[in-house]
């Protein structure tokens, strides 16, 4: 697996919001309770993909308390007449048979085969593909999303003195490829991290030995290290004002074209993560170099050893990674809808959280405990299958949805949802979010690696993944004691030392074993 995101150094100006801690020497596990409000979905008659935003709830009254309970996050303005909240291409209705059922899926979408968009192909130069939107789609947008659960504002105020700044690792790369940690060994991931080129004798560099220390902890395999002139690690600057952020960017995150990862390790990797600063379209430009790349009928390449040359096929000649995409939050608005429906078919998973997702249709957000939020985003996700996601229409859309869980849908056999793993009385065992998603979709391609590509199997893995992220602020507590294996046929395929391996002071395969008992899947 390999990660295209951020690894990146959050400075804060006061101290992150306060939260518990795990310790590491903590060896009890945690009793799983089933909460009560957790029942499987039924299945949505409407036909209709998504309701129009003016009746996402019940009544008018429910939702003028919808709207009143989300004043900071304004409903996406629309960009164009064409931005219609109302979705026009809709799936065929649910079967009587189906919709009377109490089969724990949503009847499966019907297996018929839209007309494929073709991807255009590369210009001269791929480094202008990023900024070249088709004619036929919107630009991009600077509207401001729903998706950021946290109400998030700009600086007005100069930096602190360096003193005043607490720095720590954060990035969605970072937490994804933790996520997936809990279950591969670190030589099986990686992604690329910038930093400032050290002097000769070690010193120098813009990260600070600390955090360089508690990233090799994880595995030094991981953090391939991008040390070109002039590069500096990714840098943001937050403060938290009761509960809004500031947010400032002091690095930006970079964007990667196709051709500066085939020269590194991340080339050929089975799975490739695309997550934040990557939009829809930014990723449309990445699918259109990767066809250019694929096209080429005679790969070769040209090899010298001392004053010998050779020419043969050149291993990086083909590469068709299974791309499992989360949109970055200030995308996820009208004006990129287009480029994220034309994008499906070159994606294996397409995963949004709830809010970014009713986002793309100019919906605005619902909240976690109205009736209405589970048959809107199962009518947007069925909608997102009829298109066609993945080859031939085998993907997959995977919804995070906070402490409701996560639903995973699929053409071939429908929707379902999958509670979170610390829910009902465990609640209070959740002290900050922060990372959560990114580590769920690592966790997710790590239970699509252990399980030959199981949907909703891996749905499990990630579940457990974001429950270890969740437990305290910043990433969790590896600890490698002496070797215990645990000789299950769930490790087969893992390294000798996975089933030894501590996090929190637990094993992810004891959660998981626990959540297939809750869920009557042991």
């Amino acid at each position: 697996m390999a990660s295209l995101g951020t690894v990146l150094i959050d400075a804060f100006d006061t101290p992150p919001r306060p939260s518990g801690t795990i310790s590491a020497s903590s060896t009890s596990r945690p009793v799983l309770r089933s909460p009560a409000s957790y029942t499987q979905p039924t299945v949505p008659s409407s036909p209709d993909p998504c309701p129009d935003p003016s009746h996402a709830t019940s009544s008018s009254a429910a939702t003028a308390a919808s709207s009143q309970s989300h004043p900071s996050l304004p409903p996406t303005p629309r960009e164009s007449p064409q931005d219609s909240p109302v979705l026009t291409s809709q799936p065929p209705p649910a079967s009587a048979a189906y919709a009377s059922s109490t089969f724990p899926f949503p009847p499966p979408v019907p297996s018929f085969h839209p007309p494929r968009v073709a991807l255009p192909r590369a210009d001269s130069d791929p480094s202008n593909l990023r900024s070249t939107p088709s004619s036929n789609l919107a630009p991009a947008s600077t509207a401001p999303p729903s998706g950021a659960l946290t109400p998030q504002l700009s600086f007005s105020s100069p930096p602190p003195s360096p003193a005043d700044v607490y720095e720590t690792l954060g990035g969605g790369a970072l937490y994804a490829l933790i996520g997936a940690r809990l279950w591969l060994a670190a030589q099986q991931l990686g992604t690329l991290v910038n930093r400032e080129r050290k002097r000769s004798d070690g010193s120098g560099g813009d990260v600070p030995q600390r955090l360089e220390r508690d990233l090799e902890v994880y595995g030094g395999d991981m953090w391939v290290w991008n040390e070109g002139e002039g590069t500096k690690m990714t840098r943001a600057r937050i403060r938290y004002e009761g509960d809004v952020r500031l947010y400032q960017h002091i690095v930006k995150a970079p964007y990667r074209s196709l051709s500066s990862l085939l020269p590194t390790p991340l080339a050929n990797a089975e799975y490739l993560h695309v997550a934040p600063p990557y939009s829809p379209q930014d990723l449309h430009a990445l699918l259109v170099e990767l066809e250019a790349h694929n096209g080429d009928p005679t790969p070769t390449e040209t090899r010298r050893e001392g004053n010998d040359v050779s020419v043969g096929p050149n291993p990086t000649s083909s590469w068709r990674p299974k791309i499992v995409f989360e949109p970055t939050p200030p995308s996820c608005h009208a004006g990129q809808k287009e480029w994220l429906e034309r994008i499906l078919s070159g994606i294996e998973v397409l995963s949004p959280n709830h809010e970014e997702l009713l986002s793309f249709y100019s919906i605005p957000p619902i909240p976690l405990t109205d009736p209405t939020l589970r048959p809107t985003i199962e009518r947007i996700i069925s909608h997102l299958l009829h298109l066609g996601v993945g080859a031939d229409g085998q993907g997959a859309v995977v919804v995070r949805c906070g402490k409701l869980g996560a639903v995973v849908g699929t053409r071939k056999a429908g929707l379902r949802w999958f509670p979170a793993y610390w829910a009902g009385e465990d609640e209070s065992r959740v002290k900050d979010v922060t990372g959560a998603g990114n580590a769920f979709l690592g966790g997710y391609i790590a239970g699509l690696s252990h399980s030959s590509g199981d949907p909703y199997e891996a749905a499990l893995y990630a579940t457990v993944s974001a429950s270890f992220v969740v437990e305290q602020m910043g990433l969790p507590v590896l600890l490698t004691p002496s070797p215990t294996p645990r000789p299950t046929a769930e490790q087969g395929n893992q390294s000798p030392s996975s089933g030894s391996e501590r996090w929190n002071g637990d094993s992810p395969w004891n959660r998981l074993e626990a959540l297939r008992a809750r869920l009557d899947l042991a």
